[in-house]
């Protein structure tokens, strides 16, 4: 089928180039010792508590094995503490972070504390310019010069939790007829096409060619989601006169204490209290285990999220994560047969009654089952016997299944109709047998905020994909109603190009052809705020 070809020929080309060296591999394991040393002697130097000391542990794509070229490295703070009692407990004392963040810039390292975020984040860059660096450390002065009570504000909320919003009124963007919408027959035409919307880089080895766009991107991409959202052009021409629109790029501005993609080095993202970051790491990699086809897939659908723009859960679009999940579902519960086994349901439980009562105690994380198939050795030796899987699909034919299950469209004609995910309805859940759930029997029905002193975290679920072990948390609570849109239409895009292969018609450009925005400029005062 020339459909499959065509996907065979790009994953063979594809792939390739976003496959992670040993070179880089090594030289990110260098950094990570040598941030785990600057760390280690600032805690022994200025910390007295309960902790003897923290090692930083790998976890995230690199670890699982699904890391592309250029991914940042995630690391998690992992405590020793000097009484083995509290060996499982995850809470740390609140100046930790900032402590070793003081650290890392008197290494003359880029760092930056991010408290916002549902858990903290330490952002460090190898190389920072000085600039950067600059910005960096005045930041942190900033910080050292307030008062002991506002370094610290209580985590307790300040304000109630908001009260539910509509599944699709979030950040302003009013949709009170997508939800209605969005699975009906008719939902496909009306969805905005982003070969219209979007600007393409075409993927070639000559010169890039930019296409010239009929109008600015991001203007499209407002009038067709208010199109959406209510019905009509005239309806969204109404609204604009109410509140002024901002633009929306599904690439996010940098700012001045940002780190720019490339230039500064190898680039770390340090989580602390996310003990289940590390048990996540270790499923992905025995799935990536249990069948040679796994890896590529993913490294393909992560690599063609990264050039269509939507990978990005600070942008409001997915994280690197959500796509690995959205691969696994469908290769564990769709394809067919299936592709890999379920391994939280393939857990091999001990015989005896007293190992069995230690195996659930192990297996228990911050309240959170943790239990999954994780014998590496013996899931490589399962698999190369064929015990695993009865499919052989090439990685060609399974990519075409994975887009046409996510392009969600209907009028398919005669005969069986193929599977699809119905976006508005549906929760992602890999633990489940089947893998779906439905969002209102988990409540995911409204976004709901809850604001404290420190930060506000939104919960979105737009988009729902269920954490493997964290089970009240949403992995694409980030996705926005344009983020979304953006996703949708980019599954849309695909299936279409694929349609239009051996049909003789022309298609409108090249899966992996790269979205060209034209960012805007940041604001004066956007730059104050930042600073």
């Amino acid at each position: 089928m020339a459909q499959i070809e065509h996907l065979d020929q790009i994953a063979a080309e594809e792939i390739p180039k976003v496959e992670m060296s040993i070179s880089e591999l090594e030289a990110k394991e260098d950094f990570r010792k040598h941030l785990e040393t600057i760390m280690q002697k600032a805690f022994a130097r200025d910390y007295s508590g309960d902790i003897a000391t923290i090692s930083l542990v790998g976890f995230g794509s690199l670890a699982s094995g699904f890391g592309m070229t250029g991914s940042d490295m995630d690391l998690a703070v992992v405590p020793e503490w000097k009484d083995p009692t509290r060996a499982s407990e995850i809470t740390i004392d609140r100046g930790i972070p900032r402590l070793l963040e003081r650290a890392v810039l008197d290494a003359r390292l880029g760092g930056r504390l991010l408290t916002r975020t549902r858990v903290p984040i330490l952002k460090i860059c190898q190389t920072p310019t000085e600039t950067l660096y600059r910005a960096l450390a005045e930041e942190r002065q900033k910080w050292d010069e307030l008062p002991e009570k506002e370094k610290y504000p209580s985590d307790l909320p300040q304000e109630p939790v908001q009260p539910p919003k509509p599944l699709v009124d979030v950040d302003g963007s009013k949709a009170p007829d997508l939800a209605a919408q969005a699975d009906s027959p008719s939902f496909g035409d009306d969805f905005p096409k982003l070969g219209v919307s979007a600007t393409t880089r075409k993927r070639q080895k000559a010169p890039t060619k930019i296409e010239a766009p009929q109008e600015n991107s991001s203007v499209l991409a407002t009038k067709s989601e208010e199109t959406i959202s209510n019905g009509s052009d005239d309806k969204a021409k109404k609204d604009q006169h109410h509140r002024p629109e901002k633009q929306w790029t599904r690439e996010k501005v940098v700012g001045p204490l940002d780190f720019p993609k490339t230039g500064c080095g190898i680039q770390c993202d340090i989580n602390f209290e996310n003990p289940l970051g590390i048990h996540n790491t270790h499923m992905l990699r025995c799935y990536s285990l249990t069948d040679p086809r796994v890896r590529p897939i993913v490294l393909f659908v992560k690599s063609w999220a990264k050039r269509r723009k939507v990978n990005s859960a600070y942008s409001g679009t997915l994280s690197s994560y959500g796509w690995v999940l959205m691969v696994l579902h469908y290769l564990v519960n769709i394809a067919q047969p299936p592709v890999c086994p379920n391994l939280q349901l393939s857990t091999p439980l001990p015989d005896d009654a007293e190992a069995l009562e230690q195996f659930l105690k192990r297996t228990t994380i911050a309240g959170y089952e943790v239990r999954f198939w994780r014998n590496e050795e013996d899931i490589i030796q399962a698999a190369q016997a064929g015990r695993l899987s009865r499919n052989t699909h090439s990685i060609g034919t399974l990519l075409r299944g994975f887009f046409q299950y996510y392009a969600s469209l209907s009028g398919y004609g005669y005969g069986p109709k193929p599977p699809q995910f119905y976006w508005t309805n549906e929760v992602i859940s890999l633990r489940t047998p089947g893998g779906i759930l439905s969002k209102q029997s988990k409540g995911w029905v409204s976004a709901t905020t809850k604001i404290t002193a420190e930060k506000k975290v939104t919960n979105r679920y737009l988009f729902a994909i269920e954490d493997p072990f964290e089970i009240d948390h949403n992995v694409a609570r980030t996705v926005t109603h344009r983020g979304i849109v953006a996703i949708r239409d980019e599954f849309r895009r695909a299936w279409r190009i694929l349609k239009a292969i051996g049909q003789g018609t022309e298609p409108e450009g090249g899966i992996f052809d790269e979205v060209v925005e034209q960012l805007p400029a940041p604001k004066p005062e956007e730059i104050q705020k930042a600073l």
